[in-house]
């Protein structure tokens, strides 16, 4: 018999915004981008900072209405070490009473994610990253633009 799947808090991430850019409607749905301008990481398993204008948040608006994530962009660890992430998930919005909505019109419901991050780290202190099953959630904040991150590995 498998045993039930258990997780340890590992670290988190705070990603800064400034600028939302959507470009509209295509054959597959809307497309968005969001750069990130800086951030930090905080945990047992890693501290450092997010590198600004890096990469990207990209959003994808299927025409279900289910929202997509592919987000690429750097790290650097404490010790100045670069990290690669990749976060694909999905992203979901929430009524004030904490039921799940459609995206609304206004955009003004909290946004929650759930993913699965992948990284590319050079071999050494944090190359665990890329072989440990991580996974995450995270919350939109809007006043300042951010999201924070929280991740778990997978034991």
């Amino acid at each position: 018999m498998i045993s039930e799947l258990k997780t340890e808090f590992a670290f988190q991430i705070r990603v800064d915004f400034r600028e939302r850019v959507m470009f509209g409607e295509t054959p597959r749905g809307g497309r968005g981008y969001v750069p990130p301008i800086g951030g930090w990481i905080e945990g047992p398993r890693l501290t450092g900072k997010v590198i600004g204008y890096s990469g990207a948040d990209w959003a994808w608006i299927r025409p279900d209405g289910v929202i997509e994530l592919n987000a690429h962009y750097m790290l650097e660890a404490a010790d100045g070490t670069p990290i690669y992430i990749q976060n694909r998930g999905y992203l979901y919005r929430h009524d004030g009473a904490g039921n799940p909505v459609r995206a609304p019109a206004d955009g003004k419901a909290p946004a929650y994610f759930t993913l699965t991050p992948t990284f590319d780290v050079p071999k050494g202190p944090h190359d665990w990253l890329a072989r440990t099953v991580i996974v995450g959630k995270g919350v939109r904040h809007t006043d300042p633009d951010h999201t924070l991150f929280t991740y778990y590995t997978v034991l």
